[in-house]
């Protein structure tokens, strides 16, 4: 009698166990049935970028645009696995010249409308930096280091190219804004808002502190949060929108 129940018992465990580990696998016909989204390019608005006194992050918006791109894409696939299919990069960098954003960064929707119908989805993510701040902090090393160099090596050249770099506390805010847009109708299904921001990292400045060098990690780390929390939202509009039909 104790081994029947503790075989019912075991049993049950398993048959709650099951599904969490178990992945069902989707056939073609019904991978075919999912919705299809492309997340198009990313833009910086006009007033973007506050605080800085240069212009060098601005002349990297195509590599942020592909970066916040890439970070969506992996975070649907992961959050949304077996219920959205979303377009590769590259098969939109085909029509990109299909493209026809405004000075705003805004597309505007006969445009999305176009790009969506050309490339086969039925619903377009569209998003926008509103806010990529920079405010300084105190100093970490700087034209010190370079004077040092000299005295120890008895080289200007050498310290000159030392202190040519120096390191910095700085805060970044960042902020974006999506929008999920069905390509038949044009119309808006979801618009989400969300900022993050990072204190007293480490950042490095060339010359003289004119100029903070890009870094690639440092945009993941004010950008990842914003994207893990917006991504659950742009699933539930889409697949709801999708059921709809």
């Amino acid at each position: 009698m104790r081994f029947r129940k503790l075989l019912l018992a075991l049993l049950a465990v398993a048959a709650v166990a099951t599904p969490a580990f178990a992945q069902k696998k989707l056939s073609k016909e019904d991978k075919a049935k999912l919705p299809r989204i492309a997340i198009l390019e990313f833009k910086a608005a006009p007033d973007a970028w506050h605080g800085w006194r240069f212009g060098g992050w601005g002349n990297q918006m195509s590599t942020i645009s592909n970066q916040l791109r890439d970070l969506f894409t992996t975070e649907i696939m992961e959050k949304g696995k077996n219920k959205i299919r979303v377009i590769e990069r590259e098969r939109l960098s085909e029509i990109r010249e299909e493209l026809n954003f405004q000075q705003s960064g805004e597309v505007d929707t006969a445009t999305v409308q176009k790009i969506g119908k050309l490339l086969g989805v039925k619903y377009v993510m569209t998003g926008k930096i509103t806010r990529f701040a920079y405010k300084e902090g105190g100093f970490g090393t700087g034209w010190g280091v370079g004077a040092l160099v000299s005295k120890v090596t008895g080289d200007g050249m050498a310290g000159a190219v030392a202190g040519s770099v120096n390191v910095k506390k700085a805060s970044f805010t960042g902020r974006l804004d999506i929008r999920l847009i069905e390509v038949e109708t044009g119309e808006i299904l979801g618009a989400w808002k969300d900022e993050d921001k990072i204190s007293d990292t480490s950042v490095k400045v060339a010359g003289t502190g004119a100029e903070v060098q890009y870094d690639e990690e440092l945009v993941n780390k004010v950008f990842e949060p914003i994207v893990q929390r917006i991504t659950p939202k742009l699933l539930r509009a889409t697949v709801a929108a999708h059921e709809e039909e």
